[in-house]
């Protein structure tokens, strides 16, 4: 065989070999692409960074990384590199050197996807002040668009919300998110508790009655046409988080609830007490249209105190919850259920 029908047969070999690469890849056979590592010495820096994508997606970092530094020697100098490799350093606690690339691949090509991550890190480490600082470098630089921008804005509204307690904040982001993404209908309820939080109660209703609009073209998403509700508000009583959620549905008939009310157990993960705003009868114009009720394991107490109508606010749906807590009030009428 002469030297030139001998490269030839090389470099086509090399070439079906690396089109066998990309083909695993796409269909996420990355156990078949890592069978195929004694033969990675012909691949090109793209095939490189595949096979350390492969060993990535098997939970193996370190290989991973070592086929990335191969895949930049082999001059394949794409941002996705970088931040593959970041992301590695960061699932093995190497943040500094995480930030370095990811940092590397923001400068070649500012992804929301690496302004997510990045962000991530800086939570990892507790550290409020870079992870503030990403966000609103993200929110102002990455494309506004396609799934990464929203989780971008998801994360960056709940960290204002949750973690800073900056509502104007959280609020500002999730109004703009509101728009890019407007059948996201996540985003309102977290608009809505942004705005409540601040007190801003008329704003909160008047988007609320925007999704109460969409929850009767039938085009909300399947967790809010079967539960009939949307978060609405959370507030903290001693350590423990209270929800709040309000019906899309104004109840006609006795017993029905405009909102249910959720005593969170101190590890956050449980519901301790459960709270609804009923509708009662009323027997004199004085008398309340809704009154507080409590689900127990052995049945159903009200309490003497309630509501004229449904035009109050969460404010004072606040007090009177709170001194139900706080056992400045005890249950009226308990009706038992027997099992």
């Amino acid at each position: 065989m002469n030297k030139l029908l001998f490269t030839f047969i090389f470099l086509f070999s090399c070439t079906i070999f690396g089109q066998k690469i990309l083909k695993l890849k796409n269909e996420e056979k990355f156990d078949e692409i890592i069978k195929l590592e004694n033969e990675s010495s012909n691949l090109s820096g793209e095939e490189l960074y595949y096979m350390g994508y492969a060993f990535f997606m098997k939970e193996n970092d370190v290989k991973a990384i070592e086929y990335y530094d191969k895949a930049l020697t082999k001059k394949f100098d794409n941002p996705i590199v970088y931040f593959q490799k970041g992301y590695s350093q960061m699932f093995l606690k190497q943040y500094d050197k995480a930030l370095e690339n990811i940092n590397v691949a923001i400068e070649k090509a500012p992804l929301a996807e690496f302004y997510v991550e990045k962000a991530n890190i800086f939570k990892y480490q507790k550290d409020d002040v870079n992870e503030d600082r990403t966000y609103e470098q993200g929110l102002k630089n990455a494309d506004k668009e396609g799934k990464w921008y929203l989780t971008l804005a998801k994360n960056a509204g709940n960290f204002y919300y949750a973690s800073k307690k900056d509502y104007k904040k959280s609020e500002e982001i999730y109004r703009n998110a509101v728009i890019l993404f407007p059948e996201e209908y996540i985003l309102y309820e977290k608009l809505i508790k942004s705005l409540n939080a601040s007190n801003k109660f008329t704003e909160a209703n008047e988007v609320f009655e925007k999704v109460k609009t969409f929850y009767n073209q039938k085009v909300l998403s399947e967790d809010y046409m079967k539960f009939k509700n949307m978060a609405v508000d959370e507030f903290a009583w001693k350590d423990q988080y209270i929800n709040v959620f309000k019906s899309f549905e104004k109840p006609k008939n006795t017993l029905e609830s405009l909102y249910k009310v959720y005593l969170i157990d101190k590890s956050g993960e449980k519901i301790e007490r459960k709270f609804n705003i009923e509708k009662t009868i009323k027997v004199e114009k004085t008398d309340p249209e809704y009154v507080i009720c409590e689900e127990t394991k052995d049945g159903h107490s009200t309490y003497p105190i309630g509501f004229k109508d449904d035009s109050f606010t969460l404010s004072t749906l606040r007090e009177l919850v709170t001194d139900v807590l706080n056992k400045e009030v005890n249950p009226a009428a308990s009706i038992k259920v027997n099992k």
